[in-house]
């Protein structure tokens, strides 16, 4: 067994057992994609390996359960974090804030796209749905200056079930329907996450420049 086989298989046991150890990395991982930046492959891999885990049945629905409560813990956490820094820092905060403009950046935002031109920016639902859409920073800095903190942990744990749900069904259905060795599943979910972050990119890209051109003119 090759040094890259073992550190798979030694991730897919830690995918497979829930205890203290393997919830606290998994809130770790969660709390710091909340209060300071999410790192890429990291939470998507251990979501799609702990949903393949499950779907094969080496995890119970109960630990499957156990995991996503500690993610879930892990961004709440994270979010409040984020939330009374800028609280109590409001000085320098607000300083930030307004000299970034990110008082003004859900508006920007709702007068480029006709997306959100339709939602009410600070309705729970409504800031799931930025989250989704790559405005998870911004939007719990706004809405600290905007003392909505009830909002924000139901806008966390609404794009929690969508986001995390998402790619938990998927590794789930993979370890329920095929017969993939742990060492292969890795490497689909590696390269499957690859081809996504990639298309994000040049949907956001080609997307963009088309809400910025605005609607062809009507032929004089």
């Amino acid at each position: 067994m090759t040094g890259m086989e073992a550190a798979i298989g030694r991730l897919l046991e830690l995918t497979a057992t829930l205890d203290l150890r393997t919830a606290a990395v998994i809130l770790a991982v969660c709390f710091m994609g909340e209060a300071v930046i999410g790192i890429p492959y990291v939470l998507e891999s251990a979501w799609l390996l702990i949903g393949y885990q499950a779907g094969r049945g080496a995890l119970s629905p109960f630990s499957l359960l156990g995991f996503w409560l500690a993610g879930q813990l892990g961004r709440q956490l994270g979010a409040v974090a984020l939330y009374q820094v800028t609280r109590v820092g409001s000085a320098p905060v607000l300083k930030l804030w307004r000299k970034l403009s990110l008082s003004d950046v859900l508006a920007r935002k709702a007068a480029d796209s006709r997306m959100l031109r339709r939602i009410n920016v600070f309705s729970p639902f409504s800031v799931a749905l930025g989250r989704l859409c790559a405005l998870r920073i911004p939007l719990t800095l706004t809405l600290a200056m905007k003392k909505k903190r009830k909002t924000l942990a139901l806008a966390v744990l609404c794009s929690s079930l969508v986001w995390d749900g998402v790619y938990i069904s998927l590794g789930a259905t993979v370890g329920s329907t095929t017969t993939l060795k742990p060492a292969q599943m890795f490497a689909l979910s590696i390269a499957g996450l690859t081809v996504m972050y990639l298309s994000v990119f040049v949907f956001r890209r080609v997307f963009g420049r088309a809400e910025r051109a605005g609607p062809p003119a009507a032929p004089g």
